[in-house]
């Protein structure tokens, strides 16, 4: 029975992989199912394969055993049951972990659970059920950040990421009620993926230590499962970037393309000393998109705000792909002042559009001119700096940078 489970299971991801395969490459189903094309990864697909044979044999004790070794109540195992269902059905990453949390909520009678990834310098809550609102939980934590409150979410989170706290039991104020928060780290062997956060009545005196690591080890590995093909995905379109002149994704010029084009475009200057200008520009908010629709999803969004886009580009300028997020305009004959009015144009034609399922999109922009004694290495990354800039200060805003 587990062995015909198994093959089940990895039946329904070469399916459903092949699926995904063709429709982002734009090739036959029949050639994405057999791995006949030149981007397959073969090493990944058949360590997956290999993986999701196994998740069947994991748990092989009986189960009164199981119940005594973790010591959970009958509302916590099935709780417990319930997230595994969820944990192997085949949805995105954020309506897996909305129905984790809406599991718990109801089986456990908590006031809410939130799950933060960590990143570099940042916390990302990775669910949005709706009860988060009701106790102001945020979209991103910054934990290195000043003069944080003590006895405060931020506090405790902040606590958790710099001193990798595995398990913290605390009680704080919250619009001036006062309640009970449990953090766990959920991991991925020993590399710490991000915290559980369980918000509970200050009364409520439940022991959840076994329940929060059992759930902190399905909610690592999910995480880690999406980490691992969100990276396969970014190394083909790395390579795709490098050796193709057209992104077979967004079908514009890919980022090797761009730096042709820079490079001839400078040679140009050079020779008869006229303008050239560049723009980068960023779309707002893409990391909590992509944590939220899926891959095809977010695909069609940015084709959406490429067309609007292209719609304000001159003849003469070439637009394309800068890095995965990143977008590019190389502007000939114009310099700074005149590209910031081009990207103040092309903000108000986003504010005017409206995009299917999110709204309203708002982009940022670095700008930078290309000057006699640059190099074409100084010139992007005066571009990529100005971009920083723009993003540091909120998005939605144009930063231009020129060589004094």
């Amino acid at each position: 029975m587990k062995v015909f489970l198994s093959l089940l299971i990895v039946l329904i991801y070469w399916f459903s992989d092949a699926y995904q395969s063709a429709q982002y490459l734009n090739i036959p189903y029949l050639q994405a199912f057999i791995l006949d094309y030149e981007q397959a990864n073969y090493f990944t697909k058949f360590l997956t394969s290999v993986f999701l044979f196994c998740i069947p044999f994991i748990h092989i004790e009986k189960k009164a055993p199981q119940k005594e070794e973790l010591n959970c109540d009958p509302e916590q195992f099935s709780a417990i049951y319930k997230i595994s269902d969820v944990i192997l059905s085949p949805i995105p990453l954020h309506k897996q972990l909305n129905s984790i949390v809406s599991i718990i909520e109801d089986k456990l009678k908590v006031k809410t659970v939130f799950i933060g990834q960590f990143g570099k310098d940042s916390i990302l809550i990775l669910n949005t059920n709706d009860s988060l609102a009701n106790f102001g939980v945020k979209d991103k934590y910054l934990p290195h950040q000043d003069n944080i409150k003590q006895h405060t979410l931020d506090n405790l989170l902040s606590i958790c990421f710099l001193e990798k706290r595995d398990f913290i039991d605390d009680v704080i104020q919250i619009n001036g009620n006062s309640f009970r928060i449990v953090l766990k780290l959920f991991k991925d062997g020993n590399t710490i993926l991000g915290v559980i956060v369980t918000i509970l009545d200050e009364s409520n005196e439940i022991d959840y230590t076994n329940f929060l690591s059992k759930v902190s080890e399905q909610i690592g590995f999910t995480v880690n499962l999406t980490n691992k093909k969100d990276n396969a995905i970014k190394s083909q379109n790395a390579y795709n970037a490098k050796f193709l002149s057209i992104d077979p994704q967004l079908n514009i010029p890919s980022s090797s393309k761009l730096q042709n084009m820079i490079s001839h475009e400078v040679k140009r200057v050079q020779r008869y000393g006229t303008k050239l200008s560049l723009m980068l520009i960023e779309i707002d908010h893409m990391e909590n998109f992509s944590n939220i629709f899926l891959e095809k999803e977010i695909v069609a969004l940015k084709k959406d705000i490429i067309s609007v886009i292209k719609k304000e580009v001159r003849e003469t300028d070439l637009f394309g792909k800068w890095n995965d997020d990143n977008f590019a305009i190389i502007v000939p004959d114009v310099d700074y002042r005149g590209t910031k009015n081009f990207a103040d144009k092309i903000t108000k034609k986003l504010t005017e559009h409206r995009f299917t399922k999110v709204g309203k999109i708002t982009c940022s922009y670095g700008i930078t001119s290309f000057f006699p004694k640059d190099t074409i290495v100084e010139f992007r990354k005066r571009a990529e700096n100005a971009l920083n800039v723009a993003i540091e200060r909120g998005g939605n805003t144009i930063e231009v940078k020129i060589l004094v």
